[in-house]
This record gives structure tokens, sequence and C-alpha cells, in this order.
């Protein structure tokens, strides 16, 4: 049986924050965004039922023919809606299982969006939603994300924005236990972004988000 982690692990000031970060990610997070989504299960069925629909929207608007790859995919909730054969990776064995029932037609990949198992230029598009917030360094993982994309690909994705509402959170059934969640300013968005060419960057979701788009 895997040890729980402790709340009083979570200090992100500790040098080894980022490994006990992770560790909760891959071996104790439970949670199904399509059950979620699909089933009215309070005010986070709201904003992941919205995700979707921004998401679907970015993806037929900027995404390129080829393949697809949805990077923390969780259990499918946007994959589903990506090409059939598209690939989806989550860090953690149990998203991976309930997305393998939810998205059949899909392959899925165990894995670390900040160490992808795939080669250079391999994908066209990559969707990256409500990822980088749980990363306490989420450059290795845009790093990763452009490195596999082809000349010309694009990243599709979205990060919670700096909003009042978010102070509701506590009403989450993912909150309890989530060692790290960023709510990005603007400033923070086009600090992470600096050196890419960002083709669009605006607020959705009522503004609870950032949607994105970088071209390589």
């Amino acid at each position: 049986m895997v040890n729980k982690i402790r709340k009083s692990n979570f200090n992100i000031n500790s040098p080894d924050f980022e490994s006990v970060n992770k560790r909760y990610y891959q071996e104790e997070e439970e949670y199904d965004w399509i059950e979620v989504t699909d089933h009215f299960r309070g005010l986070e069925s709201f904003f992941h039922f919205t995700r979707q629909i921004n998401t679907k929207k970015l993806t037929k608007r900027f995404g390129k023919e080829g393949m697809y790859l949805d990077a923390g995919c969780g259990t499918g909730l946007i994959l589903r809606h990506l090409p059939k054969g598209s690939v989806g990776l989550d860090i953690n064995p149990r998203h991976i299982e309930k997305a393998k029932r939810h998205c059949p037609d899909y392959v899925l990949v165990l894995g670390d969006v900040e160490e992808l198992p795939f080669a250079d230029n391999a994908f066209s598009t990559v969707i990256c939603t409500e990822v980088f917030e749980h990363l306490p360094v989420p450059q290795r993982a845009l790093d990763e994300v452009m490195r596999v994309l082809q000349p010309n690909g694009v990243l599709i994705g979205t990060v919670p924005a700096k909003n009042p509402i978010w102070k509701l959170r506590f009403l989450s059934s993912t909150h309890p236990g989530e060692p790290y969640h960023k709510e990005y300013r603007k400033k923070e968005i086009i600090n992470l972004f600096s050196g890419k060419k960002v083709i669009f960057l605006n607020p959705l979701n009522f503004f609870m988000s950032w949607g994105f788009v970088i071209e390589k």
C-alpha cells in the first residue's frame, strides 16, 4: 500500500517539494473529469464543461492536420474530442485506465509531461489544458512540448487565471489533497511564453482561465 503524502509535506520552499508534488499526482490523485463533467457535481462540473467547450473551439480553429497529443490527458475529457487515433499521455496510472475505458479508439501512454517519451517533431498539435499550473517549474514541460511539435505545429492549452472565484475552490473534490495549484496573471503567462510565437492569448471561462495557442 502506498503511504499517503501528508499535508505537512506540502512546503513549496522545501528542496524536495517537486518530487513530493509529482508523487501525489502519480500515486494518490483519484478523479474522473468525464464523470464530473457529464454528471453535475457542482461548480467544478461547470468549469470543466466550459473548459471542454472552449478547448474544442480552439482546436477546431487552430489545430493542424496530422497527429495529435493530449499531454496531461487525465481521464480523457479533451482526448475524446480529438481525431481518433490521437495519443493521450498522463502520469497517473489510474487516469490511464479510466481513459482507456472512456476513449477506446485512442492511444494511451503512461508518462511524464516533463520527459515526453516521443521523438522530436512527432506531433502536429499538442493539447495541454489545466496542466502547467500543477508544475512548480512549467518551463520544463513547455520545452518538451515544443520539442515534440513539428515545425509550424501548435500548442493549444489553458491555465487558471487569477480570479477571486478560485477562493471557492475548497468546494472542489480535488482540492483537499492537492499540493500545488497556480493561478496565472497575464504577465506571468507572457513571461512563461517569452520567445515563443503566441498567436492566441485570451481569458476564457468567464475570466477563470487563460486560453493560449503557440505556434512552433
